[in-house]
């Protein structure tokens, strides 16, 4: 659900590349799949369509360890519980974890 709701962000603000990003082998290796379009899943299926929209997007697996803003942000204690938010500044703590990602990401 996490990636339907980033890309429907992204499309609505009209980004023209997006990498969706996850430790989660089998979903990645769902969306992927040249029959996602078809898959039995209807989350699958709704992510695919919007990633055929006139953008491009790419998926790839990263292992957890490649990825410690993501986890940093699912751990935040301040966070309204199943809101959709963005954030317009980063703290400095998460930018630092952001640029380690940048650059240690296989």
């Amino acid at each position: 659900m996490g990636i339907l709701i980033g890309l429907q962000i992204a499309w609505e603000n009209e980004f023209v590349r997006v990498l969706i990003q996850s430790d989660n082998k089998e979903a990645i290796r769902r969306l992927i799949d040249a029959n996602a379009i078809s898959d039995s899943c209807s989350l699958v299926r709704a992510i695919a369509k919007l990633r055929n929209q006139e953008w491009f997007t790419d998926a790839q697996w990263i292992p957890r360890e490649g990825n410690k803003l993501a986890d940093a942000l699912v751990k935040l204690d301040n966070l309204p519980n199943y809101d959709t938010f963005t954030f317009e500044v980063l703290s400095e703590s998460l930018l630092s974890l952001l640029d380690f990602d940048r650059l240690h990401v296989m």
